[in-house]
């Protein structure tokens, strides 16, 4: 079976599975369907070594809040229901969340009863405030970017948006780039970083610690990279 980036699989996997279902009983109800945030996929980075862990067919629907309250339940019996027990060749069930692995789930075929699925369905301003901290409803302010990692940053705007009726895209231009002065900060930041440390390297080697020395020219590396991808206008993964 050839392998099927996952962007591309969850793209299909809405439209030729978990929209039928809804076009029954949820038949015009506004949503949003969607892939961003946690996973290799939603960065185009993913291969046949991904499906391994956390990786399969899977989305995040979302829905206005009040719309959330009175039909969340009844949408996960639905898919639960209505899903096929696989798609494209890959299974639409999963086991359960493993305690001692961070929450990972894993693709786990099966042939009847009711699907395990990963259809998330959730609020637009849920999810955000899940991911990143952040109440949408309020301004993004300036040392609000500044706690925001890039790459989970980078996971929602380079995510997939397969549907949208509520907004979703909207909010997440909202994160397309920092603002120019935090933008500048970070540049300024990220060159006084590397004017601190970039003559310890040579140090190290001249009394003999080529360990340190490698080590000191790995973060700078590291640091030269960053600036790299700011300079750019890229959020680093």
């Amino acid at each position: 079976m050839a392998f099927i980036p996952g962007l591309e699989l969850s793209r299909r996997f809405y439209w030729e599975a978990v929209r039928p279902v809804l076009d029954g009983p949820f038949s015009g109800l506004r949503h949003s369907a969607a892939l961003i945030g946690p996973g290799s996929e939603t960065l185009g980075f993913d291969d046949e070594m991904s499906t391994d862990h956390g990786w399969g067919p899977r989305l995040q629907l979302f829905l206005r809040p009040n719309d959330w309250k009175t039909h969340a339940e009844d949408i996960d019996e639905a898919l639960r229901a209505g899903l096929p027990h696989s798609f494209l060749g890959y299974p639409t069930n999963f086991s359960e969340p493993d305690p001692v692995d961070n929450g990972v789930q894993l693709m786990e075929a099966s042939e009847g009863g009711p699907v395990n699925h990963r259809v998330e369905t959730q609020t637009v301003g849920g999810f955000f405030c899940g991911y990143l901290g952040i109440d949408i409803s309020r301004e993004i302010g300036e040392a609000d970017w500044l706690t925001f990692p890039q790459q989970k940053l980078r996971t929602i705007t380079a995510g997939g948006i397969f549907h949208d009726e509520i907004g979703l895209e909207s909010v997440r231009a909202r994160f397309s780039w920092y603002p120019q002065d935090v933008w500048r900060y970070l540049l300024a930041a990220g060159w006084a970083r590397i004017g601190q440390e970039e003559h310890l390297m040579g140090r190290a080697g001249l009394v003999g610690d080529e360990l340190g020395s490698a080590l000191i020219a790995s973060r700078l590396v590291r640091d030269v990279m960053r600036l790299c991808f700011l300079m750019e206008r890229q959020y680093a993964p």
